[in-house]
């Protein structure tokens, strides 16, 4: 089974820019936690120069995914069970207006599923080890077709079942890097 890297395409020059909500713990949002708010949906404000000509795309990942309800949809028609969605409005930051409509995807559950034979490691200046290339052990991903991957949690993971089901579908601003491509600098 191939597994794919699910994300924007980066960099998304034409995406707002957010300023997340402190009641948003990136931390905690990427290793699966339930985050609990105040009020929903939650109120993101987006600082739009008005000559800029904003994308509102599919996936936006100002540090935790935020989908469009096309692809929240597609996703739970896919059979995509283990993510958490809180809605979110987009508002402009001067006026307070409701720019775009959003999903927070907290997806739960971290997978340990590396293949430790066919990954690369290199130790870095201050001797920490890190991975620099990695692969899947499919018998350790527990049937999942979308997970957070437990040695990089900032990784979205979807194996190529879904990957080709979301493929045939026509989304704006996404991204599906094979695994094999990834390359850690060190």
């Amino acid at each position: 089974m191939e597994y794919y890297i699910f994300d924007e395409i980066s960099p998304n020059r034409d995406a707002p820019f957010l300023d997340l909500p402190d009641e948003i713990d990136l931390i905690e949002s990427i290793m699966g936690k339930k985050p609990i708010f105040d009020e929903l949906p939650i109120k993101i404000p987006a600082d739009i120069d008005e000559d800029e000509g904003v994308v509102y795309t599919d996936i936006i990942n100002p540090g935790v995914p935020l989908l469009s309800n096309k692809m929240k949809e597609a996703l739970d028609q896919c059979g995509v069970t283990n993510i958490d969605y809180y809605p979110v409005l987009i508002i402009d930051y001067e006026t307070k207006q409701t720019l775009a409509e959003y999903w927070l995807a907290i997806v739960t559950g971290i997978i340990a599923c590396i293949d430790l034979e066919k990954s690369q490691f290199k130790q870095t200046a201050d001797g920490q080890t890190v991975i620099t290339q990695f692969s899947i052990d499919h018998a350790k991903t527990a049937g999942l077709n979308l997970f957070r991957f437990h040695n990089i949690p900032g990784l979205i993971i979807i194996n190529e079942d879904l990957k080709n089901k979301l493929s045939k579908m026509s989304f704006n601003g996404i991204s599906f890097k094979h695994t094999n491509q990834y390359n850690r600098k060190v």
